[in-house]
């Protein structure tokens, strides 16, 4: 039996679990650099397909991903000049959506008045932003603002990223309710933390916790650090210090929700001067961000638990989402309530046929999610290239 859809849920867990992000908001769907001149690859938003290419000129955009004659995906096509031509007829679509060309006979028929979707991109931070909901309210909706990361002189940051299966909550969840320690107790950076605070505002959650984290953390002599966390809808913001080292770190974490059982996230870690309690000398903004990218590997082992954790707990909510779930921390319920009061408001104002479960079969030319890597159990063990990761 599937699990129950948003409208079949009867109580707030299940409601959660079967809710969308609201497409009124800025979403993060690659990297700039990823996607070349010339270039078309498919990415989805909750179930959605959609093609995003760069043209000629430079510019990313972003069409429906299907050709309206034999609804093949457009990013099976090519791209020509600033447009996109499907790789069965030859029918080029402009980045207006609009059909502007078909290279065969049209058998004295005029050209069809065909007009695909469109959406609106933005590139900040590094990341092409895509706005899937009303395209009149994208102006009025800002893209996180990341000072850290402007000015002559930005903080380190490496990118880093992942494709989980697992739905969006569940990973909102584990970003916000830091109790799962002892999934990390292999290394020695992730010590079990205490909540001070917690409290609802409009439109988000904040929350401040109390750990020993960094690469101090196991020390003896390890100082509590402040963590201040918010689930800022729909998107996740921490700042904090290592224990025993001066420097502040900030990050976000930018959740795209494939569909019902695939979410990608993006990591945006900005590192600040770092300098340790018992060193008169630090490291600047260049060395912490090549000390960054050579530990990288060991980052992604630490989060990679993580997506071990969230890919085995959407496995075993498919089994089980008739149990009661008896959480603890009075964070969750205040995290998964803003989702469930976000979602229920887009419900209430979209027609029918855009609130329906996302389909979760890849289309023809959707890059498989990646293959699960060591078990969870070596995971654990806090081993990644090069041993167990020192940083975090």
């Amino acid at each position: 039996m599937p699990s129950p859809s948003f409208a079949e849920a009867r109580s707030p867990h299940q409601k959660v679990r079967a809710a969308g992000l609201h497409p009124d908001y800025w979403y993060p769907v690659e990297y700039d650099d990823r996607v070349r001149r010339g270039q078309v690859v498919e990415v989805r938003f909750w179930g959605r397909s959609i093609a995003l290419y760069r043209g000629a000129d430079g510019k990313p955009r972003a069409l429906e991903n299907r050709c309206a004659h034999r609804q093949l995906p457009l990013s099976l096509g090519d791209v020509t000049g600033c447009a996109l031509t499907c790789a069965y007829h030859g029918w080029t679509y402009g980045d207006d959506g609009r059909l502007s060309e078909i290279p065969h006979e049209l058998f004295g028929q005029s050209m069809p008045g065909v007009r695909l979707a469109t959406y609106p991109l933005r590139v900040r931070h590094g990341l092409i932003w895509l706005f899937p909901g009303n395209p009149a309210l994208a102006e009025r909706r800002a893209i996180p603002e990341i000072p850290e990361l402007e000015g002559p002189d930005p903080w380190a940051y490496v990118p880093i990223d992942f494709t989980w299966r697992a739905h969006h909550s569940m990973v909102m969840d584990n970003l916000c309710d830091l109790t799962h320690a002892y999934l990390h107790r292999r290394f020695p950076s992730f010590r079990a933390g205490r909540l001070l605070s917690c409290e609802s505002e409009p439109d988000r959650v904040v929350m401040r916790y109390e750990a020993r984290v960094g690469p101090f953390a196991h020390l003896r002599s390890a100082k509590p650090r402040l963590l201040d966390i918010a689930y800022e809808y729909p998107y996740h913001r921490a700042r904090f210090q290592w224990s025993n080292i001066e420097g502040a770190i900030a990050y976000w974490t930018f959740l795209l929700p494939v569909d019902e059982r695939a979410t990608r996230v993006f990591f945006v870690f900005c590192y600040d001067r770092l300098r340790p309690e018992f060193s008169p000398l630090g490291l600047g903004h260049g060395l912490v961000r090549a000390f960054l990218r050579l530990i990288q590997p060991a980052v992604r082992h630490l989060l990679g638990q993580d997506g071990f954790a969230l890919e085995a707990e959407q496995a075993g909510w498919e089994r089980h989402f008739e149990q009661p779930i008896p959480d603890l921390n009075p964070v969750v319920a205040l995290v998964e309530r803003l989702t469930i009061e976000k979602w229920e408001a887009h419900l209430a104002t979209s027609p029918p046929a855009q609130t329906e479960r996302p389909r979760t079969m890849p289309a023809a030319d959707a890059h498989p999610l990646p293959a699960p890597e060591p078990r969870l159990d070596e995971a654990i063990r806090g081993r990644g290239p090069g041993g167990p990761n020192p940083l975090l």
